[in-house]
This record gives structure tokens, sequence and C-alpha cells, in this order.
């Protein structure tokens, strides 16, 4: 039976608010808050994390609209933004410690509890700290930059009467042209790598690539530097526009070349030493569901091949990474046969490390076109 309370002769039906309720819709837009504020800080606008949460919320619209395979190239996914926004992100214990008591945060420790003079040096036996290595440092020196100026060792002056009369056409765009270098890197919580200064980014780098292929080997090159990656997520849409209408005006190409960098963490992985210069290793990259699948991987492993043989060691341990059950668009590899997606570098190389490379690039290039 119900209880009513009578005021001014009128019942009156007494209902009592969930607390539990309130509690549980405050911490529900909090959550939703940080999760969107996590997904929105980042370049790549969080695409992957939210058709992972829509497919794990309806099933049934993850084969017929929402292909996680597409987005894959993304680094960014639905478990990282969740830690992230749970605040569970670069747990450590040094980081537990110093937060909760100031003494830590003011001194290193070493091993035999004494003041250490380096913050490469072990901070206490039971737990390790963010150690800086040589091999994580990158310096760009004058020296460094002089380089660019020399000659560089790769270079054949004998091919460029070879390749001269033969009339042969190069393209070269980006479709992440924001691409940044480490240098470009603004922060230690930025990890994005993006600048569109040219100076540190993916055009500069495919700049030097283009002087050397015309001025060397008198290779004819159209760079486009159009910017594809304002919006991430669209960018194979605008890049594959900007292919389309070289093709519609020049027809295809003995070489079409997107340009990028890779990600890394661990630079003693990713730079080659030659001639007394650290150069920036590389690699190519295909996709599963592009119809020039067979013919671009044949292209990719005979770029490969010319490098091994000349310079060992320039390209990565894994030659060719193939995306399946493939990337946006085919990474626009339907286009051409022609076509190479080329990763020059990564993050942990510098500027000037991908910009040499790009002179030793122009050699393969030219080795590979003078019996085209």
């Amino acid at each position: 039976m119900r209880r009513y309370e009578v005021r001014n002769n009128r019942p009156v039906n007494r209902k009592k608010i969930n607390i539990g309720y309130i509690v549980l819709l405050i911490i529900v837009i909090f959550f939703s808050y940080r999760f969107f504020t996590v997904i929105n800080r980042r370049s790549e606008r969080g695409s992957l994390p939210y058709v992972q949460l829509l497919n794990f919320s309806m099933p049934v619209v993850e084969v017929q609209a929402y292909d996680e395979g597409v987005y894959m190239e993304n680094k960014l996914d639905l478990k990282e933004v969740v830690i992230e926004t749970l605040g569970l992100k670069n747990i450590n214990t040094y980081g537990i410690i110093s937060n909760e008591v100031k003494f830590f945060k003011n001194i290193k420790i070493d091993r035999d509890f004494s003041i250490a003079e380096s913050v490469s040096k072990p901070i206490l036996p039971f737990f390790s700290p963010f150690e800086v290595s040589e091999n994580s440092v990158i310096r760009v020196t004058d020296e460094d930059l002089a380089q660019l100026d020399q000659v560089s060792e790769a270079y054949d002056p004998n091919l460029k009467s070879v390749l001269e009369g033969k009339n042969l056409k190069v393209l070269i765009y980006n479709t992440h042209s924001q691409e940044g270098y480490y240098e470009s890197k603004t922060g230690p919580d930025d990890d994005r790598f993006r600048s569109a200064n040219e100076d540190i980014n993916v055009m500069g780098a495919a700049s030097v690539l283009t002087k050397e292929l015309e001025e060397g080997y008198g290779i004819t090159v159209i760079q486009d530097k159009t910017i594809h990656d304002n919006n991430y997520n669209l960018c194979y849409d605008l890049s594959g526009e900007t292919l389309q209408r070289y093709l519609n005006e020049y027809g295809d190409f003995d070489l079409i070349i997107d340009f990028h960098r890779d990600s890394a963490t661990d630079r003693s992985t990713v730079v080659a030493n030659m001639n007394g210069q650290n150069l920036a290793r590389m690699m190519f990259v295909t996709a599963e569901n592009s119809t020039n699948l067979e013919a671009n991987t044949n292209l990719a492993n005979e770029l490969a091949d010319i490098s091994d043989g000349l310079f060992p060691g320039l390209v990565r341990d894994k030659r060719i990474l193939q995306y399946s059950p493939g990337g946006i668009n085919g990474f626009n590899m339907s286009f051409s046969d022609k076509s190479v997606v080329w990763e020059v570098g990564t993050t942990m190389n510098t500027s000037v490390e991908a910009k040499l490379t790009a002179k030793y690039i122009a050699r393969i290039i030219a080795e590979y076109l003078k019996d085209k």
C-alpha cells in the first residue's frame, strides 16, 4: 500500500531520488568527456576507435558497413583510448613514488642510494626508470647539414647519359604530406610528429630526391606538394584525386612514388651507417586490396633487390609490409602497376638522415629505370 502525505488536503506521492543513479550518470558524462578529448587531440581524429566502438556495440554492422581493416594504418585504437581515459597510460613505479614523495621529484638515486649525476643511471634496484641512452638521442650537427651540399657517394655520373635520352617521367607525391621527422616533435607528450615545415617533413626529403633525379640523372620529375592530410581519414581520397589528375594529363608514369615516413621507438633499428654517414633505413608498403597487388609487390621487390645489391642494410629487415585485408583505398596503388609506397625513415630519424637517404634512393631509381 502506498503512503501519502497530505499537504493542504491533497495527497502527495513521495518518490525517493536514487543517489546512485546520479553518481553513475556523472561518472558516465565525465568518462565520455575524457574519452572524446583523448581522441580529438590526436592527429588521426579517432576514426578507428569510433569504428571499433560501433562494431562492439552493434556487431551486425561490422562487416556490412564498418570494416576495421581499412583503418588499420591508424596507430590509435580503442584499447589505447580507454587506457589513457582511465589515466593508466605510462604508469610506472618511479612515477607513482615521485608524485607522492616530493623528495624523489627533485633528485635521482642510483643503486648505492647516492645522488646520481645522470638520469641515465638506474634509480633503485627494484624498478627501472625512464633512461636516456646514446641510441635514443639525436643530434643534428653542422657537419650533418653540410653533407647535404656534397655529392653523395651513391651518385653514379655514368648513368645520366644513359637515362637522359629515354624521356622518363616520375611522379612523387605525399598522401601524409605533413609527416615530420624527429625534429618535428614539440614535446615529450607529442606523438604526432607532424609539421608543415618542409625542412623537417617528408616533402622536404622528397624535394631532395626530386633534385637528385633531375640534376643528377636527367629524369623528368613532377613533385606534387598538395597538402592531403589536414583531415587524416580523407587523405587517401584527396591524394587519389591528385593522382588521377596527373594520370589524366600525362598518362601513366615510369614510376609513381607516394613518399612516407614510418613510426618507430628503437632508433638503433632504423639507422644505417654508410660512407661515414647516418642514413634513415627504408621499407615498402603494399595493400592486399589493391587490384595491382602482384605488380606493386614485384616493383617493391625489384627496388629492394637493387638496394640490397648496392647498399646492403639500407632496406629494413622487413622489406615489404603488406596490409591485410588492405589499406584505405588500397593506398591508391590500384591506379597504376608502377605505384610504390616508399617509407623513408621513421620518427626516430632526423630529416637530414632522410634527405641523405633520398640521394641513395635516386641511385636505386636510376638503376631501376636504365633498362626500362
